[in-house]
This record gives C-alpha cells, sequence and structure tokens, in this order.
C-alpha cells in the first residue's frame, strides 16, 4: 500500500470478540478444582422419572443457528438427567430472532445475545429470585463479582426495574482492558528504547514509524498507527480522561463525552497526527481483517486490540503470530497507558454488563425444575475445570491433543461450522473465566499482556454508571445522535471541517437531534436509584 488519498470517507465498524480460535495452548496440570475427569460421558444411572426437559435457544456462532443432538449436547443431557430440545434459532440474528416470537415461538431457556428489556415487558420472560441464584450458583457468582470488581454493584447490574430475570453473565476477556502493541524491533531500529510515557512521547513514536523507515526496506510505506477498530486510539483517549461515544457521570450528571471540551482537544491532537501521515487513512474505510492484514504486513507500527487477541491460542489469527508468521525477526512491546496534559491515564474497557450477551433467560412459563437444572449445570462448568475443558474445548484426540510436556494443540480444522456442528465453546460453554483458568491455557508471554490489561488504569467506554432500566430517549433517537457524532468524527479527524468553527454547531445539532432528551432520561433513571 503506498501513502496517498489520506482523506477518505469513514463507516465506523466494530466487531465482536470471538472466544474460540485455533491454535497452541498450554495447560496446566491442575485438577485440585475440578471433578474426575468428564472426558467420557459419564455413565452414572439417572431416573427417567427425574428426567428435565428443556427447550433452549441455544447461544449462536456467528451466522450460523445452533443444532439439535450434538455430542456435547448428549453429554450433558447424560451427566445431568436432561434432555434438551434446541429450537433452530439464530439469537444472533435480531430479525431472525425477533420473527420467532413474533410467531408465536416458545421457549423455556433462551442464551441471549443481547438485553432481553422488551420481552421482559410484554412479559415473556420469567422473574428470577435473587436469594435462589446466590443459593444454587455460589462459584458462578462469586466469579462475576471477581469481574465486576464491586459486588454491591453486581447486585445494580444484574436486576432490570429492580427485579432479576436471567443468570447473569461476564467473562475475562470484556472486562480486560484494551492494549496497545508496538513494534519493538521498529523501535529499536530507529532508536527508541522505551515506552512512551506522555502524548509528546507518543507523538515522536508514530512520527519515527511513519518517516524513518522502520522496517529497513527503503521504503516510505508505513505509518504509525492505523486507528481504526473498536479500540481505535485508546491510550490517547485515556490520557484525557474519556472514551468517545460515552454516557459519563460527572459531579452527579449525566453528560455525553464526546460533547465536552476534552473530547474536542483530543480530536484536535489526533487530527494534527492524521495532516503529519502518521495516522493510515484507510481507518476509515478498513474493517477488521483489513487492519490486521496490514498490521501482519508491517503496514503500521502500534496496534490497539483486546489482550485475548495476542493469544497463543489464536495461533496464526493471533495478532502476534500473524506478524511472527511473515517475520520472524518481529518483536514486540506492550506500551503501558501514557499521560496526557492534566496527567490523566486509561484504557478502553466496558462499562461491565451483566444481562446481555450470554445471559441466560426463561421464558415466562418455565418450571422451576428448568430454571434449577440450568443453574445446577451453569454452576458445574464455573466450578469444574474438566467439565468446562469437555463441554468448551471439545474431545481430546478429536478437537485437541495434548503433549507429554503439557502443550494443548487446538485442531486447525476448527471453525464456526465445525463448532455448531459439534456444540462446543460458546454453544455450551460460556461462564465467567477468570484469570486463574485463563491461565491454565497461556503462555508467559500470554501472562504478560494479560497481567498489564487487568491491572493498568481503565477508562470506561459506553457508559460509567448503572442503570437498570431501559432508556427509551436513547431507543428512539439514539441512531440519530449517533449518526451525527460519528460523522463528525470521521470529518474532524480527516481535516474536513476545521473543529473549532465547527464545534458550537455541532454540539447543538447533536442536541437537538435527541442528546438532550436522552441525558435528561438517563439522569432521572439515576437519580432513582441512588
Amino acid at each position: 500500500m503506498k501513502k496517498g488519498n489520506r482523506n477518505r470517507s469513514k463507516q465506523t465498524a466494530v466487531c465482536s470478540l470471538a472466544l474460540m480460535m485455533t491454535g497452541v495452548l498450554v495447560l496446566s496440570a491442575c485438577n485440585a478444582d475440578s471433578a474426575a475427569s468428564t472426558q467420557k460421558t459419564p455413565e452414572q444411572k439417572n431416573d427417567p422419572a427425574a428426567l428435565v426437559k428443556i427447550d433452549i435457544v441455544a447461544y449462536p456462532q456467528a451466522g450460523f443457528a445452533p443444532v439439535n443432538g450434538t455430542e456435547t449436547q448428549k453429554f450433558l443431557e447424560q451427566k445431568f438427567n436432561v434432555k434438551f430440545n434446541v429450537l433452530p434459532v439464530d439469537s444472533g440474528s435480531p430479525e431472525k430472532f425477533n420473527l420467532f416470537w413474533a410467531q408465536g415461538g416458545k421457549a423455556d431457556v433462551i442464551m441471549a445475545r443481547t438485553e432481553l428489556n422488551d420481552m421482559i415487558d410484554q412479559g415473556l420472560i420469567k422473574e428470577l429470585n435473587t436469594d435462589e441464584l446466590y443459593k444454587r450458583m455460589p462459584t458462578w457468582m462469586k466469579k462475576i463479582d471477581s469481574l465486576v470488581g464491586n459486588p454491591e454493584l453486581t447486585k445494580r447490574l444484574i436486576t432490570y426495574n429492580g427485579k432479576l430475570y436471567s443468570i447473569p453473565f461476564t467473562h475475562g476477556p470484556v472486562m480486560e482492558s484494551g492494549v496497545m502493541i508496538a513494534r519493538k524491533d521498529w523501535m529499536k531500529n530507529v532508536g527508541i528504547e522505551k515506552a512512551p510515557t506522555n502524548l509528546d512521547e507518543f507523538e515522536q513514536l508514530l512520527k519515527a514509524f511513519t518517516l524513518n523507515d522502520p522496517d529497513k526496506n527503503g521504503k516510505n510505506d508505513t505509518y504509525g498507527i492505523h486507528g481504526g477498530q473498536r479500540y481505535h486510539f485508546n491510550y490517547v483517549w485515556g490520557a484525557y480522561g474519556l472514551m468517545p461515544k460515552t454516557f459519563t457521570l460527572q459531579n452527579g450528571k449525566i453528560t455525553y463525552t464526546s460533547i465536552l471540551p476534552k473530547y474536542k482537544e483530543a480530536l484536535k491532537l489526533i487530527s494534527k497526527w492524521y495532516k503529519a501521515g502518521y495516522i493510515d487513512p484507510e481507518f476509515v474505510t478498513d474493517d477488521r481483517t483489513k487492519q490486521r492484514d496490514k498490521w501482519s504486513q508491517g503496514k503500521f507500527g502500534v496496534l490497539a486490540d483486546n489482550a485475548f487477541w495476542a493469544d497463543s491460542v489464536r495461533g496464526e489469527s493471533g495478532v502476534l503470530a500473524m506478524v511472527e508468521a511473515k517475520n520472524k525477526t518481529a518483536d514486540f512491546m506492550f506500551l503501558p497507558p501514557f499521560k496526557g496534559p492534566d496527567g490523566l491515564v486509561g484504557s478502553f474497557v466496558d462499562f461491565p454488563s451483566l444481562r446481555a450477551d450470554g445471559a441466560v433467560y426463561f421464558g415466562k412459563d418455565a418450571s422451576a425444575q428448568v430454571v434449577n437444572k440450568m443453574m445446577e449445570i451453569k454452576e458445574a462448568l464455573a466450578s469444574d475445570w474438566e467439565l468446562y475443558k469437555r463441554v468448551y474445548y471439545g474431545v481430546e484426540g478429536t478437537d485437541y491433543t495434548v503433549e507429554s510436556g503439557g502443550k494443548m494443540t487446538v485442531s486447525p480444522k476448527l471453525n464456526a461450522e465445525i463448532i455448531t456442528k459439534e456444540g462446543i465453546a460458546q454453544t455450551w460453554g460460556l461462564m465467567p473465566i477468570t484469570i486463574d483458568w485463563m491461565s491454565k491455557t497461556m503462555t508467559e508471554r500470554d501472562k504478560v499482556v494479560h497481567s498489564m490489561s487487568m491491572e493498568q488504569p481503565k477508562t470506561f467506554n459506553g457508559k460509567d454508571f448503572p442503570v437498570s432500566s431501559t432508556n427509551k430517549a436513547l431507543k428512539n433517537k439514539g441512531e440519530d445522535v449517533f449518526k451525527l457524532v460519528d460523522e463528525f468524527y470521521v470529518n474532524a479527524i480527516t481535516g474536513k471541517v476545521d473543529i473549532d468553527a465547527a464545534w458550537d454547531k455541532y454540539v447543538d445539532s447533536v442536541n437537538k437531534a435527541g442528546l438532550t432528551d436522552i441525558l435528561a432520561e438517563y439522569q432521572t433513571l439515576y437519580d432513582q436509584k441512588k
């Protein structure tokens, strides 16, 4: 790719975090916290009279509806004396999911991809007992609390309108903050030895990666940073104490980061870098695949992403291994967050969401036996490593192999289609995995980047305060507001508008489009739950 055409328009794209990719893992020989091996289907005798039958919307792989009768499903049925009927519903497709219910569909259990507030409002979801949740799922809830970091906040986040409607879920991949990775070999080539500690030093790094031929190929064909996709400029925003497009609580008042003066100042700095040529101009249009393809080819020197995409488990789809596959001498530095003008630091992390992706809901007519059985199964997944390994990773010898030294290699044949056919990974295996179990499949390098992402200062993305009801103004007017915000973001960075001159008109336009109403409703919802 040659430099040029630096002023293309952008459509912001956000990609979901995949949980199961091919690659190599290191598996600790640690079974102290698990029951006897569950690699083979249990042969215990079950009482037919106690069999619990469950119609379930299982968790889908992207683009695939879960299938009924997989080997993993049969394994769980035998172990827990249950009979599942997996409904042909792709909850990852809003259109297909909504059509199922509109046509009178029913289910006992729904493994959700998003909050089901509308279904709750329509009386389609069963209310649960909070005391029973904590009683029947102590390990699960302990893991949830540890990920959220505040048990009292957990109790607020699991409810909708003050009531419990789901088994809550989150996990390590979404609770760790984003990281910024620099090409350490490039740093050496341009004479930079240390990680930047402030915005000025980071700018010098970007400049050197752009202008000083960091790959030593004699060509002017590199950029400092890409800047697109979910984690965009990460620490740069954190240095100003915010993430874009985030509803934030400041001194008891709800406001929106993308209309704040600090947001404007950050935009001006990023626009300066864009004009200087330090940012790949195609960050505007590149999807995540294209971004990573450029990263693997050495087209830019700093990548912002999630620590889980650096894991060795992902093989050459991982953001480190994909570079190393093309350049055996490539080396990396995991940058710590750097300070902004007021000494602020922070890294992108989503505010905890416990009722959305991965949460388990129950249809209004689901029996107590069904609820108790699902709590039993999920609690077991959170308590028994061997069970989790079988349900999530599959069958040893087929889906992965383990060498004498403990190295576990996941089959390169595994993809979304095969995972769906086998019913492994997210289909049945989602649980709030924490670092104690995650570390069992990590190399030492994996542990370094995960430790950094957990321990470094965090800045919330999206929202930084709890509410337990739907913001109807956001639902009705949010799309119009976000469209204006996205357009200004792109035009400001790429120099299509003068940020200072256009600022007041921009703020006025988003307020009139509905932001004022959205903020007022958030304020009311927040004040009600103080």
